[in-house]
Order: structure tokens, then sequence, then C-alpha cells
């Protein structure tokens, strides 16, 4: 569910975190620093953004900067991605300043941010609530990790030569055992990233669920399927001519963990919700439009 609802007080203390291999955002990030110190605001940011804006902040690891009231993401979709994974358990909302090129969750201009800086600092915004989804992977029968995730949790194989075949229960019910290339299990948010290619649907990030999909399923009857958001998804690497390593686990593209044969991974919704800052009025219906070129004129 996505849920609308006002900023509950004032920003006193601010992360920010820079993609720095972006163009634009240490320059836009030394002005948003600037802005801050003017303003008496505590900014939190790591020591690589320090030394390259040249400001007085202070200096920490991603939970430190999560530990804000507001965190600022200059960047796109990814760094995004990878501080939600701190920030929503803190219940800590994030701006993302739109610096990428085909993002969905950065959605602000940085020219917006700064022409309503004051207000953000006030803490009129509005946020939008997003699912999360949670991985753990249990190993000769016990918890060995958890991870979660925005976008999705994705097991796939590792190298093109053989399928992998991946026992799939929901709820306890057998669902179907997937000859493929991998399964993605994603959140609505993620409905519009990697699942997006893989013939899955675009889900409304107001609609609650859980989405599964096979990547290139070696049979002509596997389609996507939305499962309702408290279902537990059970998947098994079956063992049958696997080797250590050559599955992996993978959540949002960036955390990655190898399987060994008989790995069980159970997939559900995360506890924490992400909080995503909303600025402007722009409909998630306007960003499909523009990101994906619908309707535009050939």
């Amino acid at each position: 569910m996505t849920r609308k609802s006002e900023g509950a007080s004032a920003c006193k203390v601010v992360g920010v975190t820079v993609a720095q291999h972006k163009p634009r955002a240490l320059d836009c990030a030394r002005r948003l620093l600037t802005q801050l110190a003017a303003r008496n605001v505590e900014v939190r940011t790591d020591a690589a953004v320090r030394r390259a804006c040249g400001e007085s902040c202070q200096v920490g690891d991603m939970h430190y900067i999560s530990e804000a009231d507001l965190v600022i993401v200059m960047g796109g979709d990814g760094t995004l991605l990878s501080v939600a994974r701190h920030a929503a358990p803190l219940g800590t909302p994030l701006l993302g300043v739109d610096l990428g090129s085909f993002g969905f969750l950065a959605e602000e201009e940085f020219d917006v941010l700064e022409a309503n800086l004051d207000t953000v600092l006030s803490g009129h915004y509005n946020t939008e609530e997003r699912l999360m989804v949670r991985a753990r992977v249990i190993r000769g029968g016990s918890d060995f990790i958890t991870l979660i995730g925005l976008n999705d949790a994705v097991i796939a194989k590792t190298a093109i030569r053989r399928l992998v075949r991946l026992h799939t229960d929901v709820d306890g019910d057998h669902l179907a055992t997937y000859p493929a290339d991998g399964l993605i299990i994603s959140t609505p948010t993620g409905s519009t990233a990697y699942i997006l290619s893989a013939g899955g649907p675009v889900v409304d990030p107001a609609v609650e669920c859980l989405i599964i999909a096979p990547i290139c399923p070696h049979t002509l009857y596997s389609r996507p399927l939305i499962v309702h958001p408290r279902a537990e998804i059970r998947v098994r690497v079956e063992a049958r001519n696997r080797e250590p390593g050559d599955v992996s686990l993978t959540v949002d593209g960036q955390e990655e963990i190898g399987l060994l044969p008989d790995d069980i991974v159970v997939i559900d919704r995360a506890e924490c919700n992400a909080k995503l800052v909303r600025i402007g009025k722009r409909s998630y219906y306007e960003r499909l439009r523009r990101k994906l070129k619908w309707g535009a004129e050939k």
C-alpha cells in the first residue's frame, strides 16, 4: 500500500548520500550542503563526500547517516535502493533527487528540492510507504542469513550453462518446480525493474502484493503470478547436477550470496516499509508515461 501522510516534525539532522559517479551529483551536493549549513542543519554524510564538497559535516557509516530525521539521496534508483535497506528499519524518510537516467524511485529534480527546501526541512511533505521484501537463507536446517530489499529478491544461476530447478511453495502448498535460469520475487515497487524485462506485470505501488516470475523458463506453462502480501514463498535449489556457488540469491541487484545445493530461500514481506518523500504532485501514472514512453508519438 502507498500511504500519503504529512511529515511529522522539523528536520534538524539531515543525512546526505551521493552517487559520486553521476556527473552532476557532487556539484548539486556542494550546493545543498552550503544551503543546509546556512540554515544550521546538522548534516551527516560519508568521508568521501565531505572531502569532495569541503563542507563541515558529521561523518559516519550508512547506519549513522540513516539515523537522521531525513536522508536526501543524490543520484538515481541504485543509490536509493542501497540506502533504503538501512533507513527503512529505522523509519527514516528518504528523498531521492533524480540525477540518473531511467529511475522510478529518485523522482524529485534538484531545482525542485532547492525551491522547496525550507518546506521540506519544516517537515511539511508527503510520504509514500512502500512494501519491502525479506529473504532468509536456510542452510542445514538453520537460518544462515537474512536480507531485505525494496525491489526484489532473485534466485538465479551464475553461469550460462545448465538450467536450475527451483522447487517453489507458497504458504506450504507446492506451486511449481521451475526449470529456468532463475526466479524473481518482486514487490510492486520492483515491478518496473528486473521483473519487467522477464515479462512480469507493472503493478501500482498502492497494491499490496508479491509477484513471482521465472526467468527464461524451459516450459510453455510458466507465467508470472501475483500473490497476497503476507504470502510465504519457499524456494529450494534442487541438488541435481549442482555445484556450490553456481546459483545465487541477489537482493535489489546489490547484495549477493552464493547458494548451496538444497539451500532453502524463504521470501516474504519485510516487517518495515520504506518511506519515500514526495514534494510535487506528479502521479505514478505520469511517471510511467514519461519513463516508459507510453503514448509517445512515433
